[in-house]
This record gives structure tokens, sequence and C-alpha cells, in this order.
């Protein structure tokens, strides 16, 4: 069975949190199942760049990002700039949602990201863990191997140039 946006629907395990329902929107309080904050998270990855400001929105205000090879933020201002940093460096930077599962407070989403790293596009995939306090998202931490990302980066001089555009943007 899947979701309109064609994403597998996934069970629940165990009480979320104390609450079935998330914090879609932190602007509007607008609550939802993790299923509804999955779509969100899925729509606003298929063009990440246009979707930065939303995307913002389904993460609580001291949220701490975490990823392979870049620094932690906390805060969702620090959040963004160095979301807007990626996307200046890889403005076609996105993400499909293939599966998630939700166990009390945490939310597993897998997921294929792609972008064009020196004039070549490369696909990786990714798990992102999610933690809600009070069915709010405070974490997200990304779990992927960057070997292929940086080869990609190192392999050619456009590659090179991305990648300093990342490091003088952070």
């Amino acid at each position: 069975m899947t979701t309109a946006m064609g994403i597998p629907k996934e069970r629940t395990v165990g009480p979320v949190g104390g609450s079935e329902h998330v914090v879609i929107d932190t602007m509007t309080g607008q609550t939802g199942s993790y299923a509804d904050w999955v779509a969100a998270f899925a729509e606003r990855w298929a063009d990440g760049k246009a979707n930065l400001d939303r995307f913002m929105q389904i993460l609580g205000p001291d949220i701490v990002l975490k990823a392979p090879g870049l620094r932690t933020t906390r805060g969702r201002a620090a959040g963004y700039r160095a979301f807007a940093g990626t996307f200046a460096a890889l403005p076609d930077l996105t993400g499909k949602v293939l599966r998630w599962s939700a166990s009390e407070d945490v939310l597993f989403i897998e997921m294929t990201f792609s972008a064009t790293i020196g004039r070549q596009l490369i696909s990786w995939n990714d798990v992102d863990r999610i933690r809600f306090e009070n069915g709010v998202a405070v974490e997200r931490v990304a779990y992927f191997d960057p070997s292929r990302i940086r080869r990609a980066y190192l392999g050619s001089f456009a590659g090179w140039r991305q990648l300093w555009r990342i490091r003088r943007i952070r």
C-alpha cells in the first residue's frame, strides 16, 4: 500500500512519544501522523532548493542536524544556512523517499539523494533518523557513505569548484 506520492505506508510500532500526533508545520502548529510528516518531508525534498523555507518549517526551532562530512548545526537559522550553502553548490540536489518506519519517538526514513557533482549526476542512499520530543522534530542524523560524493568532487575541476563554494559559504 502506498500514499498518493508513491511512498510506502508503514506502521508505527508502539506509542508515538505519548502522542499520536507530530507537528508537521511549526509555523502554524498543524499536526498529523508520522505518515503525514513523511509525506511533507518527501514533498519538500522532491525539489529541495525551491522548498528550503518550507522544509525548515517541519523542523523544530532548536533542531540539531548531523551528517557525515558536515558540521553539526543547532537551531533552525544555522540549519537553514547549512542547507542554503549546500543548495548553492548543488542546486539540483533532490531526495526521494523509498520507505520509512517509526517506533515511539523516532522516525527512520530511507531515501536516495541525487545531484550533479563535477558535471556528473550521482546518486547515493541515505537513512535519516529523526527524533521527536513532544511531537516536534528536534534532531536529524543522516547516515550515508560519503566516499562516492568525495570522489565526484575530487575527480574533476568542476567538482573542485563546487567543493570550494560549499566550504566558502559555510
